[in-house]
Formats: C-alpha cells, sequence, structure tokens
C-alpha cells in the first residue's frame, strides 16, 4: 500500500542501498527499507544522513517501514544514533510501520534506551501511521 502523491516522479525515490526514501511532500519524508534489509547501525544511520542532506531544510515528518524479512544487527542497540547529530532540527516526528513483531519489538528496545528528541510511535500499517503523523504535524504548526 503506497501513500498516495500529488506528484510522482522519478526523481522524488532517493536510493540509498538498504532503504528508498520518498519526499512525499515538504513536511513528510517515506523511507522505505528494500526486502532482506538488516536494521543496522550503518543502516540507521544512511538514512538520518540521506535526509538530512536531502531533507534537512524542511523539518518533516518521516514515516519509516520495514519489510516483513527484515533482520537486526544487535549493534543497533549498543549506543545513541542521534545523539550530537541533531536529527531534531530536521524530524518533527517518526512513525514505525513494520508487521514483523520481532523487529517491532527490538526497535521499542531502541527507542526506551536511547530516548528520542522527537516523538517515536509504533504501527502495523501505513494507514494507521499517517493520521498520527498528521495529528504531529498539525500540533507542530500550532
Amino acid at each position: 500500500i503506497r501513500i498516495p502523491t500529488i506528484h510522482r516522479h522519478m526523481s522524488d525515490l532517493i536510493d540509498i542501498g538498504p532503504a528508498l526514501l520518498e519526499n512525499v511532500r515538504p513536511d513528510l519524508v517515506v523511507v522505505r527499507f528494500k526486502p532482506g534489509s538488516v536494521a543496522s547501525p550503518t543502516a540507521f544511520e544512511a538514512s538520518m544522513e540521506a535526509r538530512r542532506m536531502h531533507f534537512s531544510e524542511n523539518p518533516h515528518a518521516v514515516m519509516l517501514i520495514s519489510p516483513d524479512d527484515a533482520d537486526f544487527d544487535p549493534g543497533v542497540l549498543s549506543r545513541d544514533h542521534y545523539r550530537g547529530r541533531k536529527t531534531e532540527d530536521f524530524t518533527l516526528a517518526l512513525a514505525f510501520v513494520s508487521r514483523n513483531p520481532t523487529i517491532t519489538n527490538i526497535i521499542e528496545l531502541y527507542y526506551a534506551i536511547h530516548y528520542p528528541p522527537f516523538p517515536v510511535k509504533f504501527f502495523t500499517t501505513e494507514e494507521e501511521a499517517l493520521p498520527w503523523l498528521e495529528q504531529q504535524l498539525a500540533r507542530q504548526k500550532a
């Protein structure tokens, strides 16, 4: 299921290796990890740095979508990947979407250990995540 876009061009998708980034609109970026991807420190940091490079001029909400067959590298839990990166300057909220309960539990643990500098919530579908992100964006604009 895809989030509807008004204008869709191939240039809207940015391939960063483990994931595709899509600037759905100025205040919403979707990070869609590819099948078979591994939640690792490298993938985590690649997605943050790509958002910084391409979208940091517009603070935005993020929908991070994990594939059903994702795996994880235990090293992802070992340190706070946000510390010192000022991602809160361009990240307003993050919705993590996964139907894989193991991956969801691991990422929930990550955020419990390393409290994020912006709201984070977990969902099993994009349709559930989008209204929450819209609500977070409305709060930021109020």
